[in-house]
């Protein structure tokens, strides 16, 4: 079945290779999954680079409400802004997935940026991904409905599958508070939207994490009008 492309609007997948000539330079540490990489408030010193696993980017409010704005998957950086601005940063990185995470201190970082040219191009690259990828997010909170982005949202999952199979999506680690969370909407809100779709025959909900997808042409239309 086929699916129409959505624009990625929460997952940042770049997958550089550059950055293995030069891990070397770096502090390896490993996090387990729940472990705050990046606290809030944190005065950022050094450049970190998400060699496995996942990584959320998370803002809380001060009444304790909490967004997800994007999980950063392997092989990319994370937290640069804050190290270039030298601003201490509003968000947290949270290890969604168990991680494998080099950190690099600014001095190496400046050895880095002139004895390899790749990493520098890595960087404006990395940047302007998760520029596009924060844009498209803005874009859907502001225009889409609620059902519009839950649907995108599913849609994504599925285009995001190498060989789907009976066109099943798998939501894999993510919870139902993780998607939520991610698509500015209550879990209560989320669930009754995906048993509506369920209801009029577009998807089913299925064990293990898992929907299937009953009417693609449907839920485009829903998607897009």
């Amino acid at each position: 079945m086929s699916a129409p492309h959505v624009n990625e609007f929460w997952r940042i997948k770049v997958n550089s290779g550059a950055w293995n000539k030069v891990l070397p330079l770096g502090v390896r540490k490993e996090f387990k999954q729940g472990e705050h990489i990046v606290f809030a408030g944190e005065l950022v010193t050094e450049l970190r680079y998400l060699q496995s696993g996942t990584v959320s980017m998370k803002r809380t409010s001060s009444g304790g409400n909490e967004k997800i704005i994007m999980h950063v998957e392997e092989n990319s950086l994370f937290s640069e802004v804050p190290f270039f601005t030298k601003e201490p940063i509003d968000s947290s990185f949270v290890c969604h997935k168990d991680a494998v995470v080099y950190s690099f201190c600014k001095e190496t970082v400046d050895i880095m940026l002139e004895t390899h040219p790749c990493i520098a191009k890595d960087i404006i690259y990395t940047l302007s991904q998760k520029v596009n990828v924060l844009s498209n997010q803005l874009a859907s909170l502001g225009l889409d409905t609620m059902m519009q982005r839950i649907v995108k949202f599913v849609l994504l999952r599925y285009n995001s599958m190498d060989l789907p199979s009976n066109d099943i999506v798998s939501l894999g680690s993510l919870r139902m508070k993780d998607i939520a969370s991610i698509l500015g909407v209550h879990r209560a809100t989320l669930y009754k939207a995906l048993k509506s779709l369920e209801r009029v025959g577009l998807i089913k909900i299925l064990r293990d994490n898992k929907l299937q997808i009953l009417n693609m042409e449907a839920l485009a239309a829903i998607a897009y009008h």
